[in-house]
């Protein structure tokens, strides 16, 4: 928590600096961001509808990194399940207590397929799931993409699009008149199934082994090429069902842009949480604020909304480099056969 604090307050200071180069005040700069994320119901809804969508992403790569294993591509996945939700439901007619279900199930099911690739390269031939989870998010992009302008494309879309969802399909909204909808709502159940999942059961045991120490977890009798699977393909599925309630909850359509890297970021905000999934709730939210008020911060302060990427770029960089280290460091300490 403290080296949370720590971190937050030099993203702080880093955040001012950028400011200050780009020839803005750093007090307004601020004060329009929060402005923006937190100045009435619209927007504090709007912040909650971008906490929602990095929640998901968020808790996907924390199962994979439970496991030890560096899943870069909840974007491809997320887009996959976004991919399947919107084909799907753009052709289906029938009543929302069918169809949401349906197409919430179909886009995790589109990103765990599209996770467990990376998980049957890693399980049974060892491949790097860096490489192969960052291949796949531009393949993801590109195939997503060729699909629904080309074979898949819906009568009425116009563009990288599909057609818009019925109504039916539309996940319930939580307030009137705003876009966030229930979707914050299994967000928030999930992560609390996974902290029960992580503290209370063999398989949340097996995880953590496998991730802590690989070779003591093989000697105690743990697969690990089956848990590097199916830590892959659950961690799939969650950002798929993620790419999912995009769909149907906020833009009722598929769209090719309904990610402006929320994958990515959700590196940064599982870091931020430290893999603990209550934790990650409060950095999706800290990261919710920094995405919607960045365009107020643009508009009131002449800031650059591209310093919220830079921060947050910052963020993953720093993080990754102090799991790695801190990784290298517990290598070289243990005993040397």
């Amino acid at each position: 928590m403290i080296r949370g604090l720590w971190l937050g307050l030099g993203l702080v200071v880093i955040a001012a600096a950028a400011m200050l180069l780009a020839g803005a005040n750093p007090l307004l700069g601020f004060w329009a961001l929060f402005r923006g994320a937190l100045g009435g119901e619209r927007q504090i809804s709007e912040t909650l509808v971008q906490t929602t969508s990095l929640l998901f992403p968020s808790l996907a790569v924390a199962f994979a990194f439970r496991a030890g294993l560096f899943n870069i591509g909840a974007e491809g996945q997320l887009i996959i399940g976004g991919l399947a939700a919107g084909v799907i439901g753009a052709r289906l007619e029938t009543s929302g207590l069918v169809a949401i279900p349906l197409l919430l199930i179909a886009g995790a099911t589109g990103g765990a397929a599209w996770g467990s690739i990376a998980g049957v390269l890693r399980a049974r031939f060892g491949g790097n799931e860096v490489i192969a989870t960052l291949m796949l998010n531009i393949i993801a992009g590109l195939l997503a993409n060729y699909l629904v302008v080309g074979p898949l494309h819906s009568p009425g879309a116009t563009g990288a699009e599909t057609a818009e969802l019925p109504h039916s399909s539309w996940l319930p909204g939580l307030l009137p008149d705003t876009r966030l909808t229930i979707a914050l709502l299994i967000a928030l159940a999930l992560a609390f199934v996974l902290r029960w999942v992580f503290d209370r059961t063999v398989f949340g045991y097996e995880l953590r082994a496998a991730g802590d120490a690989p070779e003591a977890a093989r000697r105690a009798g743990i697969n690990l090429a089956k848990t590097a699977f199916l830590a892959m393909a659950l961690s799939g599925a969650m950002a798929g069902l993620g790419g999912a309630t995009i769909v149907t909850g906020v833009l009722h359509r598929f769209n090719v842009s309904l990610s402006p890297g929320y994958g990515f970021i959700a590196i940064a905000v599982a870091l931020v949480g430290d893999l603990d999934p209550l934790k990650i709730i409060l950095a999706s939210f800290a990261f919710g604020i920094l995405q919607s008020g960045a365009l107020t911060m643009q508009a009131f302060a002449h800031v650059p909304k591209d310093v919220v990427s830079f921060v947050e770029g910052l963020a993953i960089v720093a993080l990754a480099a102090r799991r790695f280290v801190a990784g290298r460091k517990q290598m070289t300490a243990l005993p040397q056969e």
